[in-house]
This record gives structure tokens, C-alpha cells and sequence, in this order.
């Protein structure tokens, strides 16, 4: 909750209060004063002694920190110590005395911030990996660059963003801010370009709104501008009075002895004078200006203005102008025409002013002195035409002291200014126009307290400034109302003064701008003004800062001009048109109600990523797992791979099998953003083939991928001929594993991309499987690339039925033939922890009889089923009857091929026999395997149960 400060610069004078909404109050005043008065309190909720909680110590700092609510900054003149509860009783009085006599204003309230555009949600990912997105999905872009606010002529806030949408070339479906359609966004303007694609111009693979024809800017955001107000430097303590008169020698007097100046002003306090124009009033005339190379500013009028030859000074006030630059494109060679909006406004010193008729108008021509060192922006002028207001001021026929100055002494009834005429040389006008003395001239007079209120200095590093951005806002708009209750214009005045930087130091000249905003509008509104910089000057950095002018309006019964600065942008136009290898966004957001209405502005699109067919084929929109799979392989930043080393028919015919196997194209699909730089490849593809059941694996130096899917024969036969000795351990489990009584698999919602959750849950006391989340141990699983509700459940399924029917897990170490499995393979595993095992190898072969290593035992009216460890890696099971001798065995039908017997062979084939109802407990499912030496490998596995895929046909 912000907390609310109220600084009271004269305590019994409430026109001097201004107050702000701050989170941190010492920060703040550390901002407003730098150094905090000698003779100021702070209160905390009202004004009083017991209140008082102006801290002492770093103890009474963090205590002043932590306080909530109201606070106020009353600051005492030195001689008010002493009266310090007459000054309580006058504030109190004050506040009473406010409420019963005061015309009640009109209201005054801050604008809400639903007048403003939010900020867009869409990150920036620095040094992050550019997004790689497989599939259909919908997609959020990321920031390629700052985002930029600024405010047209007309008052309406826009938001420029360029945006990433990932690598390759997409299939756009629909593009939405938050929920809402982008054409149903009144304002909004989105432009998409493939790879290598100019991102200004026609050529787009969608656009709604208008074109983009400039490139965008390339901009850095302070981050110390958080919306401070900008509070005027000066306090008014005399108002318009006719008694005060000036004399030569920079003395300021006043008639008889009502004004007592020593009650309000000190030696060496600033003093500033509004109003002391005596003579030759100035001239405020509007027209169309004309800015010329030479110099020269000219402007035609139906008005005769009298002696317009004796002005010194003209002052222009919303001079904007438009210009071009032409360049060429560094990559294409193309001729590129860049409009740029400047602003020409400032106080220019008139070397010569002449005037010429031509019927009932008049032509004014004004040759300025060195307009390039007031404003930069002269620097682009050929003959350039604007509309604007101009204000001619200093004639030389009349005398105007209006200025800040410096109070070298003071007496009651006598002010004394330091070097008058070096800072306004019109007082030396003072004895030949009038005397000596402007006594008597009766006119209305202001004197005010200056004191600094500039906000910054603040810095921001930032290469080849172009141009700095300021945004400024009106919260409570701008306007006054006259003593005869009408509206009328009011101003808000801003000194901006910036420097270079140049390795984090500040260097050479500190150039300013005088930016003046004129308006009556009664309801909150910005505007935008912008500074032109030279990049060689501004090559490593800018500091700024910025304060309010005072603006002094007679007979106002009513003022509301607070300004605040918003943003302040450094930067240059970027130079670059192509980027090769991402798809790039462009966004334009006008403030319309629409736009305002949006409470999170997260850009986001509908696409599908075009990949080429088989790596190397036409570009086509698809969520095929299988040209995932190969593209990622060959692409140069991710796999690396080469076309010989991705078997592309094989992996092909293997997502075949899984859309054959479940009658549906769905579980084939992978839809996908890998962001995460740290994944390796083999990671990355082991997520694409996980999504569809499949495992990858290489074969030679081939990559391939095998569905899981229920298996009907074993792969590897192992026993004791083809085991570490004595490396074998089966564990059996009763229940279910580690206590798991359900299923939470997160999958992402293809219909509004969120992430959901299925469960599954488990009763034990009726045996149940019910589809909710009363699990209270589940086994949790996250996946990727399932968008699919159909395939998430099946999956859901498959992982549970796994945790159900397992009971037996054997780890054993395996010699090297080991190596021709996977992960999920079916294997034939003998029992070698008991010492009746009957296994070994195949020594001799006469027709159907085999010969065995080992003796094997028959019990009568039992079946046996020999199986044997085939050349080509399978396994075959035939029922068998036993032999002539103990070691001899009758097959009852051939094997499928040739068995390995000869001596000179390092592995023979394999075999074990079992009894027919102990066939099935042979059979188990690989789980792990890792390496322990060249010849040997640690397996894991756990029975194999073909009840694991007993729910791939529920949902699918």
C-alpha cells in the first residue's frame, strides 16, 4: 500500500502543500531535498507533538519505515521553533476557516491507471535460447526489444514492440492479445514476416491493422523514472501587488511599510520576478512558420504588429515539423526514406526582424542568433513548415524584469539582487525610459521563493544516442478557472538539461530543452516530446535531469496543472531489416477503450511449425512426432546430425506402427517449445519419443526409434553362460511401490493451452481405479509435447498398470551382447539365484535332438519348453521332451534358423529350460542399463506383464 506524504514548504500558506503517493518515504525525501532542513518535523497521521517521528537515529529510520498511512513534512523557518504550538493552532484554524469559506473546486482526482495502457506481459529472455516450437500449439512471443511508449499529436498513448516468434517458418492460424482476437482489438496493428524477410513493407504471412513502413527503435527505459512528479521550483509569497516597484541598481521596494520583505525571503535565497513588464508589452501571435537553413524563421499574419524591430527575444511553443532522411540499406542495398517527428520549440535571441505588406497581411521575417546552440534540432532544417505559437518578448522600448535572481541584502522594506544586469540587461534601461524608478506604474507584481527541485541526475547507458523520449502526463489534466467561474488554458512547463557519458563519467557540454505544454483539458492525458542527439557525442551513455518552471497566470480562482514524467527513452532507429533464420513479430497499439479495457496484454498466436519433409523436402505445416524427430537431428544447432546418420524410413515406419496400433494419428503427435539452452540433444529427442510411447536409440551410427507396444517373443535370452557370476538379485514386492495409490499425470490442454492434471486413484479396500484426485501418494508425471486428452490418459493408464503388475525387479550384470538392447526391451532372464536352474549353451545339434552343456531333469506328466537365443537377436520357445542321455533334449519343431554351435565361436546360442508354467516368469521388461566396463553392463529389469497395455484401447 503506498503511503501518503504531504510537504508543507510554509506551514500557514496551504497553496504551498503539494502532496504524493510514494512506497518508500525516506527515498522520497532523500529525491526532494538531498539533504533533509535543519528546521523541518515530520508527523505521522496529524500534526502534533505526540506525532512527531522525524527520526534521530538508524533505529528511528527503520521505525519511520515501517509506519503506514499519512505523513507530514512540515518545514519551520528558524525563529518559528518558539512558537511552535501557535503555528499548530494556525494550521488547525487554516483547516477550518478552508472548509467554511472556500467555493467548493471542481473535482481534482488522480487519473486511474485505467487510462493507461498496461504493460505488455510478453518477456524479454536475455542471452535465453531463441524458442524452437514443434507442432500445433499456441505460442508467446518473446521481446526482441524494449518496448516503446509514445504519444501521438493527437493525445493517444501507443506501444511499439518487436517481437521473436521462434526459429523456422510457421503456419499463423490466429494471433490474440490475452483472449481477444488482435482484429477485434481497436487500434492494434500486428505484422508477422518469415525468415530472412524485410520486416517493413507488404510482404507478411499475417498482418491486421496498418503496414509497418518505418523500422522500430532500438531504445533503453530508465528505470529510475517511476512517474515523479515534477514540483515547480517556486513558492509564491507575494501575489500580483501593485506596491512593489523596482529601481535601478537591481533594488526592489515596496510603497509604505505593509510588505515586510525579511518575512519571507533571507540573503542568498533565490528570488523569482513574474509580472514586471513595463513599456512595450510582448506580442503572442499563432500562425504557420517557416524554419530556412540561413537562419531565418518567417510567418504571415492579417495582424500589424507596431515596432516589431525593438523585440530581442522570440519565443516558439509547439513547433513540430517533420523531416526525411534517406539511406541504404546495408544488407539489400535498397533506397530507404525514414521520416523523423522534431520539435523546434525554444526562446531564440532575434538579430534582425523586418515586416512587409502585401495587402491586408503582413510578412514577418526574424533572423535568429546561433539556433543550433538553443535547440539541436535546427540541425535538420532545410525549409521546413510547422504551425505554432510564437511570443516576441524584450523590446528594446520597453523594460521587462522578469527572471530569477539572487538576494544579495535585505532590509524591511528594501531587496537588494546580486548582478542584475549580467543576468537580465534590461535594468540598465531602467533611467532612460523611466527614471530610475517604475514607481507609480501600478502593475501587478509576484515575487516567489526559488528553491531546486530538479529531479536527477540519472543516467542510462546506452551506444549512439540518437534521440532521447520523454513521456510526460497531465494526472489530473490542465486547466484553470477564471474569477468569472469560465475555463481556460493552463501550462505545464518542464527543464530537461542532459549530458554525455562516456565510460560511465560525465563529459562535455550539458545541453537543455525548454518543453512547454499548454492545454485545458479537465481530464488526465500525456504527451511526448522528443530530443535529437548527435551519436557521436552520446557514444556511451546520457545523464538527465529535469524540473518544473513556474508559470505565473493572473485571476485564477482554480490551477491544475500537476505533470508528471512518465518514461524516458534513449536510443536510435534500429539499421536492421532481415533475421535470418526466426519468424519476427511487429505490434502498434493505440490506447483505444478497448485496448484500455485489457487488464494483462499478453501477445500470443495459434501456429504450427513448418518443417521440411523427411529434412530435406518441401516446407509443410505438421505435428508428425517422426519429422520432429528428424529435423531436430539435422538441425545445425541442435543435433548436428548429417542425413546418413538419421534413419529417416525407419523412424518413419516406426511412427507408423504406433498410428497403426492405436487407429489414430494423435498419439504420433509432439507439439512443443524447447527454450532451455542446457538441454542436450539426446534429452530433447527422448522427450519427442516419449510422447508417443517410443524410445530413441542408435543403431551403428544410425538414430532410430522403437514403439513400445506389447511383445509376443523376448529379445536376449540370459543365464549363467552369459551373466556375471554370482551378480544377480531379484527382489519381490507385495502391494505397490513405494506406497503409490494413484496417478497425476500434467499434460497441456489443447484447448486453452493451460496446464491440467489427470488422475487416477486408487481404493484399496475395493480394488478400485476411479478417474478423480483422492489419491493421497500418487506418482506424480509431467510430460511434454502431449496435447491430446485421449493420449495423456492413456498414458496416465499404461504408468499404472506398470506400478499395479510389477512384482518381480532383477538386476544382474550382463556381458556384452547386453549392448543390443533398449530400454523397454523383453528379455528371458533364468533364474541363477537357485541352484536348480537348468540353462547354458548348445553344444551339438543331430536333426531335432540338441545336445546341452548342462544335464536336464523331466519330472513326469510335466510340459517343457526350451528357449533358445536365435542369431538374429530373438528368442524362440519349443516345446521339448527329453533325450537319449541326461543332456539331451528333443525339440517338437525346428528352430527359425541356424543354431551357433560350432567350437570356434566365442558365444553359442543360449538356451534354457523351463516348466510351460514357468515359462512366464522368464519373461521381464528392461528398465536401465548402464555401462560397468567394456565387456560387462548393469541391467535392470522388472517382469514383463502384457497387462501393462491393457488400457491402450479405452480413450484412443
Amino acid at each position: 500500500m503506498k503511503k501518503t506524504v504531504i510537504i508543507c514548504p510554509v506551514p500557514y500558506d496551504k497553496n504551498t502543500w503539494y502532496t504524493e503517493h510514494v512506497d518508500d518515504v525516506c527515498a522520497y525525501l532523500k529525491q526532494q531535498f538531498g539533504v533533509f532542513p535543519e528546521f523541518a518535523k515530520i508527523y505521522h497521521g496529524t500534526v502534533a507533538e505526540s506525532h512527531d517521528v522525524t527520526p534521530k537515529s538508524k533505529v528511528d529510520i527503520e521505525h519511520l519505515q515501517q509506519l503506514e498511512g499519512t505523513f507530514y513534512v512540515v518545514i519551520y523557518p528558524a525563529w518559528i521553533q518558539y512558537i511552535y504550538y501557535a503555528v499548530v493552532a494556525i494550521m488547525a484554524a487554516f483547516s477550518v476557516y478552508s472548509i467554511l469559506t472556500m467555493p467548493k473546486p471542481q473535482a481534482q482526482t488522480a487519473g486511474s491507471s485505467n487510462n493507461e495502457l498496461q504493460g505488455r506481459s510478453n518477456k524479454a529472455r536475455l542471452k535465453g535460447r531463441i524458442p524452437d516450437i514443434y507442432g500445433k500449439l499456441r505460442a508467446y512471443p518473446d521481446l526482441a526489444a524494449v518496448t516503446y511508449n509514445y504519444y501521438n499529436q493527437n493525445g493517444d498513448e501507443i506501444e511499439e514492440c518487436l517481437m521473436c516468434l521462434g526459429r523456422g517458418h510457421y503456419q499463423i492460424h490466429d494471433v490474440r492479445d490475452a483472449d481477444t482476437a488482435a482484429e477485434g482489438v481497436a487500434g492494434m496493428s500486428v505484422s508477422i514476416y518469415d525468415p530472412d524477410t524485410s520486416i517493413i513493407g507488404e510482404e507478411t504471412i499475417y498482418r491486421t491493422g496498418s503496414t509497418f513502413t518505418e523500422l522500430p527503435m532500438l531504445v533503453s527505459k530508465s528505470a529510475s523514472i517511476n512517474g515523479q512528479s515534477l514540483v515547480e521550483p517556486s513558492n509564491t509569497v507575494i501575489s500580483e501587488d501593485t506596491r512593489v516597484y523596482f529601481m535601478t541598481g537591481g533594488i526592489i521596494k515596496a510603497e509604505g511599510d505593509a510588505i515586510n520583505f525579511t518575512n519571507f525571503f533571507k540573503v542568498g535565497d533565490g528570488i523569482e520576478i513574474t509580472g514586471a513588464e513595463y513599456g512595450l508589452a510582448n506580442e503572442t501571435f499563432g500562425g504557420v512558420f517557416t524554419a530556412n537553413s540561413n537562419n531565418t524563421l518567417s510567418v504571415t499574419l492579417d495582424l500589424d504588429l507596431e515596432n516589431v524591430d525593438s523585440f530581442k527575444t522570440l519565443s516558439l511553443v509547439g513547433a513540430l515539423f517533420s523531416y526525411e532522411v534517406t539511406s541504404e540499406d546495408p544488407e539489400t542495398g535498397e533506397e530507404i526514406i525514414t521520416t523523423y517527428n522534431s520539435d523546434l520549440s525554444g526562446e531564440y535571441e532575434v538579430e534582425i526582424a523586418s515586416k512587409a505588406q502585401t495587402g491586408a497581411n503582413f510578412t514577418y521575417v526574424f533572423t535568429i542568433s546561433n539556433p543550433k546552440q538553443v535547440n539541436y534540432n535546427w540541425n535538420h532544417i532545410t525549409s521546413n513548415s510547422f504551425t505554432a505559437t510564437g511570443t516576441l518578448k524584450n523590446s528594446v522600448l520597453g523594460v521587462t524584469l522578469d527572471d530569477t535572481y539572487s538576494i544579495s541584502a535585505i532590509q524591511a522594506n528594501q531587496i537588494t539582487l546580486a548582478n542584475v544586469s549580467i543576468i537580465n540587461s534590461d535594468w540598465d534601461n531602467l533611467d532612460a525610459l523611466y527614471g530610475g524608478s517604475t514607481q507609480g506604474l501600478s502593475v501587478p507584481v509576484t515575487l516567489d521563493v526559488v528553491e531546486s527541485r530538479w529531479v536527477g541526475w540519472f543516467e542510462v547507458d546506452f551506444e549512439e544516442i540518437e534521440q532521447i523520449t520523454l513521456n510526460f502526463n497531465f494526472p489530473q489534466g490542465a486547466y484553470s478557472v477564471g474569477t468569472n467561474g469560465k475555463t481556460y488554458e493552463d501550462a505545464g512547463i518542464c527543464n530537461f538539461e542532459y549530458q554525455a557519458m562516456l565510460n560511465g563519467n560525465p563529459t562535455g557540454a550539458i545541453y537543455s530543452s525548454r518543453i512547454v505544454k499548454w492545454a485545458k483539458i479537465k481530464n488526465s492525458f500525456g504527451f511526448t516530446h522528443v530530443v535529437q542527439t548527435d551519436p557521436t557525442v552520446f557514444s556511451d551513455g546520457v545523464r538527465f535531469r529535469m524540473s518544473k518552471e513556474s508559470v505565473h497566470i493572473r485571476s485564477k480562482t482554480q490551477r491544475v496543472n500537476e505533470l508528471k514524467i512518465k518514461d524516458v527513452y534513449v536510443g536510435r532507429q534500429l539499421d536492421k531489416t532481415l533475421y535470418p533464420g526466426v519468424t519476427m513479430l511487429r505490434t502498434r497499439q493505440v490506447a483505444t477503450s478497448g485496448a484500455l479495457s485489457m487488464k494483462e496484454r499478453k501477445l500470443n498466436c495459434l501456429v504450427t511449425r513448418k518443417l521440411p519433409v523427411d529434412g530435406v523436402g518441401v516446407l509443410t505445416a505438421t505435428r508428425d512426432a517422426g519429422q520432429v524427430l528428424i529435423n531436430m537431428a539435422l538441425d545445425a544447432y541442435i543435433g548436428r546430425r548429417t542425413l546418413s546418420e538419421v534413419d529417416v524410413e525407419q523412424i518413419k515406419a516406426e511412427i507408423n506402427k504406433v498410428k497403426t496400433y492405436f487407429g489414430s494419428s494423435a498419439p504420433a503427435e509432439f507439439s512443443y517449445t524447447f527454450d532451455d539452452a542446457e538441454l542436450s540433444f539426446e534429452e530433447q529427442a527422448g522427450m519427442v519419443a516419449s510422447a508417443c510411447f517410443s524410445e530413441c536409440y542408435r543403431y551403428g551410427n544410425k538414430l532410430r526409434m522403437r514403439f513400445e507396444q506389447p511383445q509376443e517373443t523376448s529379445v536376449l535370452l540370459f543365464n549363467h553362460r552369459n551373466k556375471v557370476p554370482q551378480s544377480e538379485k531379484r527382489t519381490y514386492t507385495f502391494g505397490i511401490q513405494k506406497d503409490y495409490d494413484g496417478i497425476k499425470l500434467e499434460y497441456t490442454d489443447p484447448d486453452d493451452d493451460e496446464r491440467v492434471n489427470y488422475y487416477l486413484s486408487y481404493n484399496s479396500a475395493t480394488g478400485e481405479v476411479t478417474e478423480d484426485g483422492s489419491a493421497t501418494n500418487p506418482l506424480e508425471i509431467t510430460t511434454s509435447g502431449i496435447r491430446n486428452v485421449a493420449v495423456a490418459k492413456t498414458r496416465a493408464w499404461r504408468e499404472w498398470n506398470k506400478l499395479q503388475y510389477q512384482r518381480v525387479s532383477v538386476d544382474f550384470d550382463a556381458l556384452d551382447e547386453s549392448e543390443l538392447l533398449m530400454r523397454n526391451d523383453r528379455v528371458l532372464v533364468a533364474d541363477n539365484t537357485v541352484i536348480s536352474t537348468q540353462d547354458g549353451e548348445v553344444v551339438g545339434q543331430n536333426g531335432f535332438t540338441l545336445t546341452l552343456s548342462q544335464n536336464v531333469e523331466f519330472k513326469d506328466g510335466v510340459d517343457y519348453y526350451c528357449f533358445l537365443q536365435l542369431s538374429d537377436g530373438s528368442t524362440q520357445s519349443i516345446l521339448c521332451h527329453p533325450g537319449e542321455m541326461t543332456n539331451e533334449i528333443i525339440l517338437t519343431e525346428s528352430p527359425r534358423l541356424p543354431l551357433v554351435i560350432d567350437p570356434d565361436r566365442y558365444v553359442k546360442t543360449l538356451y534354457t529350460v523351463v516348466e510351460s508354467s514357468e515359462a512366464a516368469k522368464q519373461a521381464f521388461m528392461l528398465t536401465e542399463m548402464s555401462p560397468n566396463d567394456q565387456m560387462t553392463n548393469k541391467l535392470t529389469c522388472i517382469n514383463y506383464d502384457a497387462r501393462y497395455y491393457a488400457n491402450d484401447h479405452n480413450y484412443i
